[in-house]
């Protein structure tokens, strides 16, 4: 595989679209155990990962969608989030990802790792959808 600095922008997208994809999973499941109304979603959460995790934690829901715990930070806008099957990933703040490029390199971005997030996050998708409204 080639170095991944030849073509930061692409990886770049691939992190744009798995942090929004993630954020919409959350949202979804946190529309399925409230009643909050999409403005207020919007007014509240915006595309503030954590803190729609801290809701959810709140709710008893973390363990139900497969994430073991709140997310740890380790880099500013740099999210580890274990699963409850030991996977780990990581996930980018959306805003962040977004508007400001990455200048720096981290030792775990290669093509691999977006596959792998990928797959964690089509297993917690998942769950999501397997779980019955209550």
């Amino acid at each position: 595989m080639s170095d991944i600095t030849e073509d930061e922008p692409r990886f770049r997208s691939y992190y744009i679209l798995l942090s929004y994809a993630f954020e919409l999973m959350l949202k979804s499941r946190l529309v399925m155990v409230t009643n909050i109304s999409e403005d207020e979603l919007i007014k509240i959460y915006g595309h503030d990962v954590k803190k729609i995790l801290q809701k959810l934690k709140d709710l008893n829901e973390l363990k139900n969608i497969g994430i073991k715990d709140l997310p740890e930070v380790i880099k500013q806008y740099i999210y580890k989030i274990e699963t409850t099957d030991s996977k780990i990933f990581y996930i980018y703040d959306f805003t962040n990802i977004r508007y400001y490029p990455k200048e720096d390199k981290d030792s775990w971005e290669t093509a691999n790792i977006i596959l792998c997030t990928a797959d964690i996050m089509l297993s917690i998708s998942n769950k999501i959808r397997a779980i019955e409204v209550k």
